[in-house]
């Protein structure tokens, strides 16, 4: 049997980069905790990717059940800037804005466990979740 290979943060983090930035998506927001609950969204996609292509998921993304941010995210795109991966724009750190170009990103790929397909999919799939219009809580009978 293959042994498989983890996954962690900093290197999902890496790959989803990538694959944002072979997409042409130069920005996102941090406002609102929209990027937050679309990265939360989208474990389970993470899991059933990362399974197909034997990978040891070795993270998964929680929400703060009344802030509703992750500080995993946030650690993860912490480093991601530490990197030069990313700049968290100032002055209020709402936006992050990647560094790296699409052909730059292609290089990122060649050292992550999984394939770059795998990343392009999931980019595709949490793009989708964040640009989804934000819906309110349905109201409660009294």
């Amino acid at each position: 049997m293959p042994a498989t290979r983890a996954l962690y943060m900093p290197d999902f983090m890496t790959g989803i980069l990538a694959a944002l930035a072979v997409n042409r998506v130069p920005v996102l927001s941090l406002r609102s905790n929209r990027l937050d609950q679309a990265f939360a969204r989208l474990n389970e996609d993470i899991k059933r990717e990362a399974l197909a292509s034997g990978l040891d998921l070795k993270f998964r993304i929680l929400l703060h059940p009344v802030h509703q941010d992750s500080s995993q995210l946030q650690q993860a795109l912490y480093e991601a800037a530490q990197r030069d991966l990313v700049s968290l724009d100032n002055p209020e750190f709402q936006r992050v804005r990647l560094k790296i170009s699409p052909d730059e990103a292609l290089a990122y790929f060649a050292g992550l466990p999984g394939p770059k397909e795998m990343y392009l999919r999931l980019a595709e799939r949490l793009v989708g979740y964040y640009r989804e219009p934000e819906t309110e809580p349905e109201p409660t009978a009294r």
